[in-house]
């Protein structure tokens, strides 16, 4: 009985120190369990951080897109309307033409801005950089700026 109870308090020793050392593994492995998943808890939340991130960047291009397109549209209509600008002002300028070429071959008395009376000239030709006149010391060519008001209001200058 002695060996019995000296055996059981042998097992009963090796037993303890058998369920100390499981316990201080178990111990251990639950410490690093736990420091991995705080580790795993930081790179998830800079993951969400990125994603928001990237949540952030696919808005703003969207909005970049989309005032893109507000752009090209923009841009279509700039092109028409300097189309339609362009086109009112060739007409603008035959019109011009086709009034002057009316006073083409009319004589009116004319006197510049500069003093110089000319007198009684005949309308040779009339275009954008000036008035050209006979008279009867022979053909001079006037810049509008030096025809009277009257006659830059007649013939649209």
């Amino acid at each position: 009985m002695k060996n019995f109870l000296a055996l059981l308090v042998f097992a009963g020793g090796i037993a303890g120190w058998y369920l100390y050392h499981q316990k201080q593994e178990v111990t251990e492995i639950l410490e690093a369990a736990m420091r991995q998943l705080a580790e795993l808890e930081k790179v998830v939340g800079t993951r969400r951080a990125e994603t928001q991130v990237m949540k952030g960047a696919m808005v703003v291009s969207q909005k970049i897109a989309g005032k893109q397109a507000e752009l090209k549209e923009l841009r279509g209509k700039l092109t028409t309307v300097q189309e339609a600008q362009a086109a009112v002002m060739r007409e603008r300028q035959q019109m011009l033409v086709a009034i002057r070429q009316t006073f083409v071959g009319k004589t009116i008395l004319l006197t510049l801005t500069t003093g110089r009376n000319l007198g009684s000239v005949r309308i040779m030709k009339s275009d954008d950089t000036g008035l050209t006149v006979a008279m009867t010391s022979g053909v001079l060519k006037v810049p509008p700026h030096e025809l009277p008001q009257d006659v830059k209001t007649m013939l649209n200058y």
